[in-house]
């Protein structure tokens, strides 16, 4: 199985509005979202992602079973569990400073086995994502940053680069052709 992550902060909204517009019929992989964004808002951001996307998009606030074909939005940091090759998302509210943490989620893919992650990190102030994404390059997944041209805030993706976290950095266009060919049929 491919699974897709995505990390973003200020700047996100729009870039993963424009990621999902993209999504043409069925998909054959979970993409997982974590957004900072308060939760209330986080209810009409995603019925805006499934409306632009015509793919169903889960708010996720209970453990909630990963299938092929959806998107997943969480509303609160949340870690990816496995029991075999079946993987499941398992919120777990916390008080960090960002919400929802992305370096949890990257953190919780690099130790699963049976699946293929590409992780992606887009515009966002400060450094969450950087660290999860680097043990994800680490267990041999493939990490893109967003590259600071296309960035709103080039804070996130910049403090993966400069770790050498980020095996790619890419314009938010080639980040979008690369989610349709991971995501295609």
């Amino acid at each position: 199985m491919n699974l897709i992550l995505i990390g973003a902060s200020t700047g996100g909204p729009g870039l993963l509005e424009k990621i999902v517009a993209s999504l043409s019929g069925p998909i054959c992989a979970p993409l997982i979202i974590a957004q900072h964004m308060d939760r209330i808002s986080l209810h009409s951001f995603g019925k805006r992602l499934q409306r632009l996307s015509g793919i169903e998009t889960t708010l996720v606030e209970a453990p909630t079973p990963i299938q092929n074909g959806c998107i997943y939005l969480l509303s609160d940091t949340a870690a990816i569990h496995s029991c075999g090759c079946d993987l499941s998302i398992v919120p777990k509210r916390d008080s960090g400073f960002y919400h929802p943490t992305i370096d949890r989620l990257f953190e919780s893919a690099a130790k699963l086995e049976c699946v293929r992650v590409t992780a992606i990190l887009l515009s966002g102030i400060g450094a969450d994502g950087a660290k999860g994404m680097l043990e994800l390059k680490n267990m041999g997944h493939k990490t893109i940053a967003q590259d600071e041209n296309s960035s709103i805030v080039y804070g996130m993706p910049k403090a993966a680069a400069e770790i050498g976290a980020a095996s790619a950095i890419y314009a938010i266009e080639k980040i979008v052709t690369e989610i349709m060919e991971l995501t295609k049929c």
